[in-house]
Parts: structure tokens; C-alpha cells; sequence
């Protein structure tokens, strides 16, 4: 976008393993070939790395490393230490959490207390090793960071927590995504790029939100989220993180995988 400095793009492992299998060849060749679009980096899963090892010798960097804890149930801080370590193995600056779950639709005190808890152990430890622990919005009814209030109560609970945004999670609670960016813009380090197609039917699984719009996943800038806009703001206030594309639940992720980096280029998000 004139006026703007270039975004840099990356898109999850998850994607690239599926798009490996849609090809018919190697993790390792499919890495390339994503790179080669003009990917520079991959999101990863802490509990699902294999095939990971390829990124490095294939020049991608690693972008940030997510795991879903069950704090709720447990404050498991053996796991913390795993995830550290693996953030500090792999190259990345951040990593984020994902709190767990409420067990019922009560959604009870203690459970959401227990859960905050563990977000301040979590970023203590990652503090000390010298990385940012971050949160996202997450589309389930039973999450405690489903909505806007939900998420600001862990930002209240643990100062020194970012954000990631993602821009398709928001909807599922019938909340909009620029809100959202509004209210969270100083606290946001990193950002999935989600899109959301709902104004037609799409292909892939349905998710259907809280107040009733049956969305299908999409490339970026296929959708119905104001993609644009969003990535307006960040770079008016100075985001130079990655934008990473993200689409699960994908008919064919190697088509999203190259529809998406050709939308941000046409668009002029990206080099």
C-alpha cells in the first residue's frame, strides 16, 4: 500500500504439512515452495513439530510458538518450561498461550482465577528467557478469551501480556474486529491473518458464530473481514511484525497458501 513499509508475511506449519500432503511431496520441497512465494516465516504448534527441523536449513524463520494448556484443571509449569525452551531452540521471540477452557456454559470464577494464574507464571518464566508472552482471541463458545472483555481481563491480570490479533476470531462472538484492534492497539506484537466468508457459501468446515452466521474459511482477502483496514491501522501506528495467514479447516491449504500471498502483493501489503 503506497505510503506504507512492507509487511512481512508467514502462514502456519499446520498449512504447510497439509499443503505437502495436497502436493504429493515432501514437507521439506513444500517449505521451499512456500518460501519461495514469499513466505519468511511459519507459526508453530509446541505439541506438533515434526518436520519443523526443515525450516531453518530451508532459510524460514520461526514466528512465534502457540500451545493450549489446561489451566483450568491444572497449573502444569514443567510444560512452560518446555514451551521456553523450545522458543529459545527454535529461533522465535514469542510465544503465546492458549489458557484452556471453561467446563460448562457457568463458566466459574475459580476456573477463570486458575487460569490467570498460570498466564502470570507463564510470563514470568518467559520474561526471564528473554521472550514475549502473547494471547489471542479464540473462537469457542467455552473459551474465557472468546470476546473482548474476556481478553482484557487477562491483559489486567498480567500487565505485561500482548496481544496477537487475530482478525477472524472476533466474529465468532458477534464483536467487531476493528473494535477490537482499537481497544488492544498498544498491546499488539503480532497478528494472524484470518479471513471469514460468510456473504456466500464457501468450501471447507462451517463454523458458525454466536449469532448465527454459518463462515467458511478463506484465503486472505477472499472474505467478508475488512482485511484492508485492519492492516491500514497497524501500519498507521507502526506494526512491524508478521502478518501471518491463517485458514483452518481449508478445503485445499495450498491454494489458500497462494491465493493469500497474491492478494497482499496485488493489494501492495507485500514486496
Amino acid at each position: 500500500m503506497p505510503g506504507y513499509n512492507k509487511l512481512e508475511v508467514g502462514t502456519f506449519f499446520h498449512h504447510i504439512v497439509q499443503a505437502a500432503a495436497e502436493r504429493g511431496e515432501s514437507v521439506a520441497d513444500t517449505i521451499l515452495w512456500v518460501r519461495d512465494l514469499g513466505y519468511a516465516a511459519a507459526e508453530l504448534d509446541a505439541d506438533d513439530l515434526k518436520g519443523t527441523e526443515y525450516l531453518e536449513k530451508i532459510g524460514m524463520k520461526v514466528s512465534s510458538i502457540y500451545r493450549n494448556y489446561r489451566w483450568q484443571e491444572k497449573i502444569d509449569e514443567e510444560m512452560m518450561l518446555d514451551h521456553v525452551r523450545l522458543a529459545r531452540s527454535m529461533g522465535a521471540s514469542k510465544i503465546m498461550a492458549i489458557p484452556g477452557f471453561y467446563s460448562d456454559k457457568c463458566k466459574d470464577q475459580k476456573e477463570l482465577e486458575r487460569m490467570h494464574e498460570g498466564m502470570r507464571i507463564l510470563s514470568s518464566i518467559a520474561s526471564e528467557n528473554g521472550l514475549m508472552l502473547t494471547i489471542e482471541d479464540y473462537d469457542n463458545a467455552l473459551s474465557p478469551i472468546a470476546t473482548m472483555e474476556g481478553m482484557n481481563s487477562f491483559l489486567e491480570a498480567v500487565p505485561e501480556l500482548k496481544v496477537t490479533l487475530d482478525t477472524g476470531n472476533f466474529i465468532f462472538s458477534g464483536e467487531d474486529i476493528l473494535a477490537a484492534q482499537d481497544l488492544f492497539i498498544k498491546k499488539i506484537t503480532h497478528v494472524h491473518l484470518k479471513d471469514r466468508l460468510w456473504s456466500s457459501s464457501g468450501e471447507g468446515d462451517i463454523l458458525e458464530s454466536t449469532d448465527g452466521r454459518r463462515m467458511y474459511p478463506c484465503a486472505v482477502l477472499d472474505g467478508d473481514i475488512p482485511i484492508d483496514t485492519v492492516l491500514q491501522k497497524l501500519c498507521e501506528n507502526g506494526y512491524s511484525g508478521y502478518v501471518m495467514t491463517e485458514f483452518f479447516g481449508s478445503m485445499s491449504y495450498a491454494d489458500n497458501i497462494e491465493k493469500s500471498v497474491t492478494n497482499l502483493r496485488r493489494k501492495g501489503w507485500i514486496e
